[in-house]
């Protein structure tokens, strides 16, 4: 502003000099024609006062202007200022004609859309919380139809053949004792499978996240829990991993629940060992068990479940890789590279 108004009374000396000196000029034409001892001096008073005159009403009309100009300016910072502090209601008086006139209608149109934005993004925020709500709603449903659809396939049916066995062993257990005995070994054969499915099932329910606990002795705690509670034999070679985040632990450890409830359930093996390595930045996870494997070809079998926990490796970087064989067993294998962040010196 200091630059401007030099550069405005220097502009304003200029003009109002040559317009007094053209006026000087005139005069001495004037007495060029009528001669008069004093045409010099006259013409010299005449010169300065024009131009002190001149440069007087000149200079007040452009600090009248220049203060408008700082007023209005003052109104576009006050009203910038209103708008940063969130009053986005707040809009510009619009004076008729003048450059500011544009500015502020500029301004005003500028208010509108932000305000239209902000107000489209609470929307979008309304709506977001509306659809969190609804997916979570319809996991839950869809977590309940799975639980249901499985107890149905498998431990319902499973039961309803211990009830027929049963039955069949209590009506010949005196006429033939033989079938009564085959029909009682197969009754123990299904309440152990029954058992293994429900152990899966309550395996699928228990907490997904370690709490505080690190992955190895989360890992170990379960492998404790299920060696005791079933008649799978279950080892570990479980060693610390330092350096993951919780979200790779807490997938790693859901893989882990997910691989031992598939063998609880579909396996009947009678080993299982877990492993839990760091090489080369890599931290592996291998689940084994000795158990009658599948053919990974068909979909029926190897569909949703090793799907499901191939897109969670996937979610943190890792490779997922099934090997089995019919009768051979089955070995799951993960390998999630170890991202560590370096500390400063």
């Amino acid at each position: 502003m200091q630059n401007y108004r030099i550069r405005t009374a220097r502009f304003q000396l200029i003009i109002s000099f040559f317009s007094s000196l053209m006026l000087f000029a005139a005069m001495q034409i004037f007495f060029w024609f009528v001669p008069s001892d004093h045409a010099l001096l006259i013409s010299a008073l005449i010169f300065f006062f024009s131009f002190l005159i001149q440069f007087i009403l000149e200079t007040n009309a452009l600090t009248k202007d220049y203060r408008l100009l700082l007023d209005h300016l003052d109104n576009v910072d006050l009203f910038v200022k209103t708008l940063s502090s969130g009053k986005l209601s707040a809009r510009m008086k619009i004076e008729n004609g003048g450059a500011i006139s544009h500015v502020a209608q500029s301004l005003n149109e500028l208010a509108d859309k932000i305000d239209t934005q902000v107000k489209s993004l609470q929307r979008l925020v309304d709506e977001n919380v509306q659809m969190n709500v609804k997916v979570k709603n319809e996991a839950v449903t869809a977590e309940r139809q799975r639980l249901a659809r499985d107890l149905h396939d498998a431990v319902s049916q499973q039961l309803f053949a211990l009830s027929m066995l049963a039955s069949a062993a209590e009506k010949t257990i005196h006429s033939n004792p033989d079938l009564a005995a085959e029909n009682i070994a197969d009754v123990s054969d299904i309440a152990r499978k029954a058992q293994g499915e429900m152990r899966a099932l309550l395996l699928h329910l228990r907490p997904v996240r370690l709490n505080n606990e690190s992955l190895d002795k989360g890992l170990g705690r379960l492998i404790h829990e299920l060696d005791g509670k079933t008649t799978i034999h279950f080892e570990a070679a479980i060693d610390p991993v330092l350096g993951l985040t919780k979200g790779v632990e807490n997938h790693l450890f859901r893989l882990s629940q997910e691989a031992l409830s598939n063998a609880l359930r579909h396996s009947e093996a009678t080993r299982v060992v877990l492993s839990l390595h760091e090489k080369d930045q890599l931290v592996t996870l291998t689940i084994f068990d000795n158990g009658q494997g599948f053919d990974p070809k068909r979909e029926k079998v190897a569909s949703y479940g090793l799907k499901t926990m191939k897109e969670r490796a996937e979610e943190i970087g890792g490779h997922f890789m099934l090997t089995t064989h019919e009768g051979e067993g089955t070995s799951i294998h993960i390998r999630v590279p170890i991202h560590r962040e370096e500390k400063g010196v």
